[in-house]
């Protein structure tokens, strides 16, 4: 049973399953809380249409099996940002959270909002217009519950997803980052390549553990993948290493357009593309 739950009139919870998203978005002096639980149960509908096509949804391939008439939207999406981000070792799961929050964010904004924030779990779908603005807060590590940065954004940015991956939380990394956050167009080419970049926080160490994800989860849409489960003592270096080649991916990406930038947080090292993407808190 899913849990609509209106915290204001401009913003609306919603737990369901897999799925914790805050919806939240304006219209002027307009109340939008009607239409925000429209939009939490679209999520509902649309998360229940991609539940039917799951083991697609995990396969690496799917884009040569995709039928368009006939594959759900949040596949659909999810697929397109996969192919963005030239990640082939990516399935389209990688993109699932951050597929939902556009889905909503775009429907809200197609009934008049001019100003929507959708958080799924972490990663944010943005649409700002005009003159809007918001101020999003980033933490240094996925368990924190607290943030160190701040971005700023404005209708001008066209930031229209910023998307979180690292060690810990509910997915998977290969790297041994506490957070990546990720600024791109959509929240699910953001929801990617966050997860791109984190996996590029690597660096060779004995003192890094890693285990085949299906031995942590074996409906993983990874298997045979060695992803990171715990840090022993690393090597002096290690973690600079590990920077600076998260830091090079994230360049790369930037570089084709991918994404509009990347701040990582690893221990206490800070890096970010471009320079004064975030500023402390």
């Amino acid at each position: 049973m899913s849990m609509i739950t209106t915290l204001s009139n401009d913003r609306v919870f919603l737990d369901y399953g897999p799925m914790q998203m805050t919806l939240a978005a304006s219209a002027g002096d307009r109340a939008m809380t009607a239409e925000l639980r429209q939009a939490a149960a679209y999520a509902v509908k649309v998360l229940k249409e991609l539940a039917e096509v799951q083991s697609l949804a995990k396969e690496r391939n799917t884009a040569n099996r995709l039928d368009p008439a006939e594959a759900p939207l949040a596949l659909k999406l999810m697929v397109e940002a996969v192919e963005v981000a030239g990640d082939e070792t990516l399935t389209p799961m990688a993109t699932v959270a951050g597929a939902f929050a556009d889905i909503v964010a775009d429907l809200l904004a197609a009934q008049g909002a001019s100003k929507v924030l959708i958080n799924n779990g972490g990663d944010i779908a943005v649409r700002l217009w005009d003159e809007e603005k918001t101020r999003i807060g980033l933490t240094p590590s996925i368990d924190s519950t607290g943030f160190t940065h701040v971005v700023n954004l404005t209708g001008k940015d066209c930031i229209g997803g910023v998307a979180t991956s690292g060690l810990g939380g509910r997915s998977f990394t290969k790297g041994i980052a506490g957070a990546v956050t990720v600024l791109a167009h959509t929240a699910r080419v953001a929801d990617a390549c966050a997860t791109i970049v984190a996996n590029h926080c690597f660096a060779v160490d004995p003192g890094i553990i890693q285990l085949p994800a299906e031995k942590i989860d074996p409906n993983t849409d990874i298997p045979g993948h060695l992803v990171t489960v715990h840090l022993g003592n690393l090597k002096p270096g290690t973690k600079e290493k590990a920077l600076a080649n998260g830091l090079a991916k994230a360049k790369e990406l930037v570089d084709k357009d991918v994404i509009y930038g990347a701040v990582i947080f690893l221990d206490t090292g800070v890096a970010m593309v471009p320079e004064g993407l975030c500023q402390p808190k």
